[in-house]
């Protein structure tokens, strides 16, 4: 999909709106807002009829005696897990499954092999609590990421800081692109991202930003982090940002058509009717493509539970 600049200057050619200043027009920022609505709303819709299409996969330690693992900050909705499975030694084989179970049946300070799982306000809780250090992995639908302009550009490869006590510093190269000083203080954190939207550092948190360089502070890296910023890389202001949709390219229109929606009903325009119809066709298109499709033998699943472990 093209980066979000590109489907404003859609957009504005779409919705004849392309004269803009500081003072007249409608400014990156709303079409930035509606753009986002769009994507947020598809994939609610995708999530409800097919909630298996945006799942992750993390690896949590498990921690003796402890009860509360909180799930990863980009879990829809912070309660979307689509399975829970704990291991004693962290070997692929020794993994099982664990059962869902209600918060009314919580057994805090009772240790044990975990046999049941409870989601909780972006929690989850294993029941019998682990007797000793172990990993949890779980499948979760995640948050796709927020859509956002680019606010500046590295200029040097930089290591990312993962220990000890000193902030570290990302050197930005404000003669080749004007860094957005005021858009990244407004946010207490930044992404690192590639000319193609991809994921090089996540949920950066930030001390200070001035033109030429932003103060952060030490970040643990998680799995689909680098360990090292490469020079070009663009910053994007959020914790959970981007400039580039992870939705499919045949995804664009709907984000463009919804868009364009807004703007056309914000101008109180008399084609904004005829455009939420069509909206909602394609809508119901959409989310119909990203049903599950196999004509394999469908079988009756096996699942390992703690029981099978424990004989």
């Amino acid at each position: 999909m093209r980066s979000i600049t590109k489907l404003i200057e859609q957009i504005r050619r779409q919705t004849e709106n392309e004269e803009v200043s500081d003072f007249t027009g409608i400014s990156d920022k709303e079409f930035i807002q509606y753009i986002n609505d769009a994507q947020y709303n598809l994939q609610a819709a995708i999530v409800h009829q097919h909630p298996r299409v945006f799942i992750k996969e993390v690896v949590i330690d498990a921690v003796s005696g402890q009860e509360k693992y909180n799930l990863p900050t980009d879990t829809f909705l912070r309660n979307k897990v689509h399975n829970v499975e704990y291991s004693s030694t962290g070997a692929e084989e020794d993994y099982y499954v664990l059962e869902e179970d209600t918060i009314k049946r919580r057994n805090p300070g009772v240790s044990g092999a975990p046999v049941h799982y409870i989601r909780l306000s972006g929690q989850v809780l294993l029941n019998p609590q682990p007797q000793s250090a172990g990993k949890i992995r779980v499948n979760y639908v995640h948050t796709l990421r927020e859509l956002r302009k680019a606010s500046g550009k590295v200029v040097s490869n930089t290591p990312v800081v993962t220990s000890g006590s000193s902030n570290w510093t990302i050197n930005l190269d404000n003669d080749t692109f004007t860094t957005d000083v005021d858009l990244l203080d407004e946010e207490n954190s930044v992404c690192i991202v590639d000319k193609f939207g991809n994921n090089v550092v996540s949920d950066i948190e930030i001390v200070e930003v001035t033109n030429s360089a932003i103060t952060c502070i030490p970040k643990t890296l998680s799995s689909d982090d680098v360990s090292t910023i490469p020079a070009g890389s663009m910053v994007i202001a959020g914790a959970n940002s981007t400039t580039h949709s992870e939705l499919d390219i045949s995804v664009e229109r709907y984000l463009i058509a919804y868009a364009a929606w807004k703007i056309l009903k914000r101008d109180s325009s008399v084609d904004s009717t005829e455009a939420i119809q069509e909206l909602q066709s394609m809508q119901a298109e959409i989310v119909k493509s990203y049903a599950m499709i196999s004509d394999d033998v469908q079988y009756i699943p096996q699942l390992n539970s703690w029981d099978d472990w424990s004989m």
